[in-house]
């Protein structure tokens, strides 16, 4: 995962982004919330996840879904070849992009 921190930082000057990126690329619906994808990623503080998931939302990676029933804030990733982006900078550190989410998909998570 150094590697592929050291790459994050290189390309979007936070060492978090890139693996929070392939970790949503990972959910196959593509709805996501913060606190799923931070139990995704384990050794990855919560506070280090924030702002680049912010970003996401902010240059139109991702957005919020309405308020439903539930307390949590639910995401849609959007199609962008940033996404594709993101698994072509994991294979060049040499961390294949399904590696990069090392814990149990999120989708499990929510059953």
């Amino acid at each position: 995962m150094d590697r592929l921190r050291e790459v994050s930082r290189a390309a979007f000057g936070q060492m978090h982004r890139l693996e929070l990126m392939l970790a949503i690329l990972a959910v196959e619906d593509g709805i996501v919330t913060l606190t799923e994808v931070h139990r995704s990623m384990s050794g990855v503080a919560m506070s280090s996840l924030q702002k680049p998931f912010e970003a996401l939302i902010e240059c139109g990676l991702l957005t919020r879904l309405p308020n439903g029933d539930s307390r949590s804030r639910f995401y849609v990733r959007n199609d962008s070849a940033a996404w594709s982006w993101a698994v072509e900078l994991s294979e060049a550190a040499g961390v294949p992009a399904l590696l990069a989410c090392r814990d149990a998909p999120i989708s499990q998570m929510r059953s």
